[in-house]
């Protein structure tokens, strides 16, 4: 036991250096991971995604999105982040009925670490993964309308110790006439404590409200869309996103975005390109100087 203590030391340690968001320290919500945004083109967008949310990504953002993706789809999404930390996400969903169904996995982990004894040595290697398995369903209240739910199972394992739990999200959306408004709100991560060897931690319950402004651009052969949401996560203070999108002629998007309140992000930005059914997405979101740079990859599919 004392040598997988220090194994979560080193863990910790290596942690130091990396964004706050990512991990959580003693006393604070854990699996810190899941306040981690999902999907390149929100990323690129500052993350200001609670109110545009409409294709799969939606089981992450605002599970009441899942309403707005049409048929059957399917998105799935790699995040180079920083240290050899990765972060893996894969969702499908499909209308039935009046609503949408979704199924999401996502995962952040790392290549194997090494542990060592008091004195340095090298004693052998240890992984580290996180884990959140999304089951989320909208209903369509009205044309513009939908509220939705999601349930979720979330595991940590750090070498052979591992620690899991059940969570709630909610969401709701709401567009404006012919404005090109949405509104919308989502609770995410609602439930009780998780157990890690002796230590409980509660989870990072996160609010989320904001709006979005879509529109046309004749003299420019496109359209575009503003978001702004703001976020409480819990242990965190409230922080702004802002983003912003243009999309020519449904083939190419530039996209950018900025974060308010953080000590390592502020500004990302992101590409889209569309063939047909597909939707590919790049996101690239500087960190701090000492930090490098988090590349987001995405592949969205009407199937």
């Amino acid at each position: 036991m004392r040598r997988f203590y220090r194994l979560i030391l080193l863990v910790l340690v290596l942690a130091i250096p990396a964004p706050k968001s990512a991990f959580a320290a003693t006393g604070e919500a854990g699996f810190a991971f899941l306040k981690l945004g999902i999907g390149a083109r929100p990323m690129g967008m500052g993350s200001a995604y609670v109110a545009l949310a409409d294709d799969p990504t939606a089981i992450y953002w605002n599970p009441a999105g899942l309403a707005a993706a049409e048929g059957a789809q399917v998105a799935v999404m790699h995040n180079e982040w920083i240290q050899d930390f990765r972060q893996e996400f894969a969702a499908v969903s499909r209308s039935v009925g009046k609503g949408t169904l979704g199924l999401g996995v996502s995962g952040f982990y790392t290549s194997e670490l090494e542990a060592r004894d008091d004195v340095g040595n090298l004693t052998g290697h240890f992984g580290f993964n996180d884990m959140a398995v999304t089951v989320a369903y909208a209903h369509r209240l009205a044309p513009q309308a939908s509220l939705g739910a999601g349930a979720k199972y979330i595991r940590e394992m750090i070498d052979q110790e591992s620690a899991s739990t059940v969570a709630l999200d909610l969401g709701g959306r709401m567009g404006i006439g012919q404005t090109g408004i949405t509104l919308a709100a989502a609770v995410q991560n609602l439930g009780g404590k998780a157990k890690f060897i002796t230590e409980t931690f509660p989870l990072p319950t996160t609010v989320r409200a904001g709006a979005s402004l879509s529109h046309g651009i004749k003299g420019l052969e496109g359209k575009g869309a503003l978001s702004a949401e703001l976020r409480k996560s819990k242990g965190d203070d409230a922080r702004f996103h802002v983003g912003g999108e243009f999309e020519y002629k449904e083939r190419v998007a530039l996209r950018a975005g900025a974060k308010f309140g953080y000590d390592d992000e502020s500004l990302s930005f992101g590409l889209g390109l569309v063939q047909k059914r597909f939707h590919f997405d790049y996101a690239l979101v500087p960190l701090s100087s000492n930090l490098g740079t988090s590349h987001f990859f995405s592949l969205t599919a009407r199937l």
